[in-house]
């Protein structure tokens, strides 16, 4: 029986252990069990761990990576905390699910991935979005050329976490914990979701990043997510962006457009796919999570828009959905309970997680720090470099 261990019980470490505790029993030929929740924080820990189910407690998540009980390992912890946690779960033989970003930087994210590939054990990146039936429903229409050859596609990921300036400092907002802010944090999905649906980037032909709240209060006390704590009489500078725009161009010829923010106020969690072919154009926002609209080209022109709902045949909803019906909406918090799903059947199998792979994390963070240098140098970036 495979134990399974989240690292870092936050916002992000729940939707993991809601996860496994919603997918284990349905992934065939795979026998585990809740085992451990870790966390510096052993309240929190105990918290979560009593909310899904999970057997035990842990605060060292080394203690966590040297228990031979534990054979399966979600990786939920601060950015800077993911590369060391990542290889020493893939050197301790665990099958290990890392959250974005997979690293601080490219060099980092290849020599996680050429480790990876020398394991034998399974390992991916999180890239939860990719599951929200609308998504792969749009990826499957463009492979299959129903919307013709790929001309564009436009990634919005707006938020709105950071809006607040009496919002706590915390090491997001420092570059050397987070890395860039905005374009690290949530510009991993938008560039992750280009590359899903258009293929790999080769340059990165312009971007700007910029800073709206260049200093933040330091918390008088321990903080927990984006949550507002007590605040001290002192401040610190925030060294990371909170807004990034960048022009992408693929191999394929198409172009891309990616922006993010962590300041856009009144956005929440917002995201919006648009994909533009020669045939037709399909786009997605989630804050309408039943449904995505398709326009095609025919001998009479540009069609109307049309309404594709979610239903029993859509990806995903059918196979997976704890309600598989017309119109029923799924979105995050679903997409995070498929991609373990996805996960835990890699395992089961003994197959490779291609949906999501480590290589995945690497080949957006290439992205990312092409990005990150073409807002630097107000000049175009070639991507390059193989892991």
């Amino acid at each position: 029986m495979k134990g399974i261990a989240v690292i870092g019980a936050g916002m992000i470490g729940a939707a993991h252990a809601a996860g496994y505790r919603s997918f284990l029993p349905r992934v065939p030929g795979l026998s585990g069990r809740l085992h451990t929740i870790c966390d510096a924080n052993e309240e929190l820990a105990s918290k979560l761990a009593g909310n899904w189910g999970f057997e035990r407690v842990a605060t060292d998540w080394k203690a966590v990576l040297s228990n031979p009980e534990i054979d399966i390992v979600s990786v939920c912890l601060p950015n800077f905390l993911h590369t060391e946690v990542t290889r020493a779960a893939l050197a301790a033989g665990k099958h290990v699910l890392c959250e974005k970003p997979l690293a601080l930087n490219a060099e980092e994210a290849r020599v996680t991935t050429a480790l990876a590939a020398k394991s034998n054990v399974v390992s991916g990146t999180v890239f939860n979005y990719r599951r929200i039936p609308a998504i792969a429903d749009i990826k499957a229409r463009l492979a299959s050329g129903e919307l013709g050859e790929p001309v564009q596609a436009i990634i919005y990921f707006q938020c709105d976490y950071a809006a607040d300036p009496l919002l706590p400092h915390s090491w997001r907002y420092e570059f050397d914990r987070a890395g860039p802010g905005a374009l690290l944090d949530l510009g991993t999905h938008a560039v992750d979701l280009a590359r899903f649906m258009m293929g790999d980037v080769e340059e990165v032909c312009g971007a700007v990043a910029t800073i709206s709240i260049g200093e933040r209060y330091l918390p008088a006390e321990a903080t927990v997510g984006h949550g507002h704590v007590r605040l001290s009489d002192k401040m610190a500078k925030v060294d990371n962006d909170d807004v990034m725009s960048a022009l992408l161009r693929f191999r394929n010829g198409a172009q891309g457009y990616v922006t993010a923010s962590r300041v856009a106020v009144g956005s929440g969690n917002r995201i919006v796919v648009e994909i533009y072919g020669t045939k037709g154009t399909a786009r997605f926002t989630n804050e309408l999570p039943t449904h995505f609209d398709i326009a095609k080209l025919s001998a009479e022109g540009p069609s109307a828009w049309t309404r594709i709902i979610n239903r029993p045949s859509s990806p995903y909803v059918g196979a997976l959905a704890a309600v598989p019906h017309d119109l029923v909406p799924i979105g995050y918090a679903e997409s995070f309970g498929f991609m373990i799903y996805e996960f835990l059947t890699a395992i089961a199998e003994g197959k490779p997680l291609a949906n999501g792979s480590i290589e995945d994390g690497y080949r957006a963070a290439q992205v990312l720090d092409a990005i990150q240098k073409a807002s630097q140098i107000n000049a175009p970036v070639k991507i390059g470099g193989e892991a």
